[in-house]
Formats: C-alpha cells, structure tokens, sequence
C-alpha cells in the first residue's frame, strides 16, 4: 500500500475494503458530529480522504501500525533534506510534540501571540534550557487555526497540559512524548515544503546561541 496524505474514494474503498456508499455514509456521518474535521477535502471533485480516515475501518492496532510504518518512511525521507530548517531542528533534543486546537476560531496572528504567551509562561516554570518550535495552520475546510509544536522542558506532561489549559480555553490538546523515531519535526514543518505562504511558525529558547553551535558541531562530526 502506496502510503499518502490524502485518498480518493475509490483508492480508500479499495484499501479498506469496503463499498464507496458505506465510505460515503460515514463520511457523512462524522461531518454531522463535527462539521470543523479536517478529513476531506470536498470543494473539488474528486473527494479526496486524509488517511485518517482508515481508523474508521480498521482496528486500531492495525491503525497504529499503518500510522508509525507511514511516518518513519517520512522521516527517512525528511532527513535527506540537507540544510532545511526542520533537518536543523531534528539534531536538538526535544521533550513533547503538542497540538492544540482552540473552542473558538482564532486568527494566525492571535494563535501566534498565544504560544509566544505560553512559552514565557512555561521558561518560567521550568529550570535549564527550554525551547519551543511552533507552527499555525489553518484547516482545510473550516474556519481558524490550530498549532503544532514541540517542546524542551523539564516540566512533566501533566503540567504542560494543565498550563495550555489555564492560559486558553481550548478545543482538543494533545500532548505527547516526543518520538526520536517519528520526528514529529519534520511533520509539523510540512506545509513549509509545500511553500505555503501563508504558514506562520516560530523559534524561541533561552538557549538558541548554543543551540546552533550544537547543530553546527553536529553536522560536521557527521559531514553533513
């Protein structure tokens, strides 16, 4: 199975075995629960599915499996981007990948004020480096923005959590360990490689200055 981002109906009826009516009505299903998902793109034809949508229609074992198997194939692929932001990044130790959407819709500029306000709110309540790499994008088929991010600090999981929490009344966070594997890096810089003009990220630390000249030692113990 060629792994990609997106699936026409007839491409994701034959992966996941089943007819493209029942593809349909749970498509249609899950939009009427939550008209904001982002799983399809729907203004043109054909439609087209974000992988995502096999969790439907498979186990989640299976799920998760197709999920890691797709993201180390990205990975490997990523990491031959020479000279790349997110190839830099990759070198840096890393704590937590986070995503955070928001109960209202936020423009870019308000999403980029909040995690410049969180990463304050968090230096302050960590000890030693801390940094954060953080991106804005906006849904493909709803209105506002959401953000990925990953994170250095010596705060424990619970307490990032409960920090966005406190700051912003959010829609859904997830928060996870930051997998050296997967290098959530490298997806959270995706719509980069696609030249999106529009994507806003950014770069703080109380560190950068060493940072660098980690990454340079890096690159050319392994001459890159």
């Amino acid at each position: 199975m060629k792994l990609k981002n997106w699936y026409t109906t007839q491409e994701l009826s034959d992966i996941c075995k089943i007819s493209t009516r029942t593809l349909e009505r749970r498509r249609d299903k899950l939009l009427e629960e939550n008209p904001e998902l982002d799983w399809f793109k729907m203004k043109s034809r054909p439609y087209k599915y974000n992988f995502k949508m096999m969790e439907q229609f498979t186990s989640p074992e299976l799920f998760d499996l197709i999920q890691r198997n797709r993201s180390l194939s990205n990975t490997i692929e990523c990491m031959h981007r020479n000279d790349t932001l997110e190839q830099h990044l990759s070198f840096l130790n890393w704590d937590y990948f986070v995503t955070v959407t928001y109960e209202e819709p936020k423009s870019k500029m308000e999403c980029v004020s909040f995690m410049n306000e969180l990463y304050f709110e968090t230096e302050s309540k960590s000890s030693g480096d801390t940094r954060m790499f953080f991106t804005t994008e906006t849904y493909s088929v709803s209105k506002g923005n959401h953000n990925h991010f990953v994170l250095k600090s010596d705060l424990k999981l619970y307490q990032v959590k409960e920090l966005i929490e406190e700051l912003e009344p959010v829609g859904i966070i997830d928060v996870q360990r930051y997998d050296y594997e997967l290098a959530a890096i490298f997806y959270i810089c995706k719509e980069m490689d696609r030249n999106n003009s529009g994507l806003y990220w950014g770069l703080l630390g109380n560190n950068l200055e060493g940072d660098g000249i980690n990454i340079k030692h890096i690159k050319d113990g392994a001459n890159i």
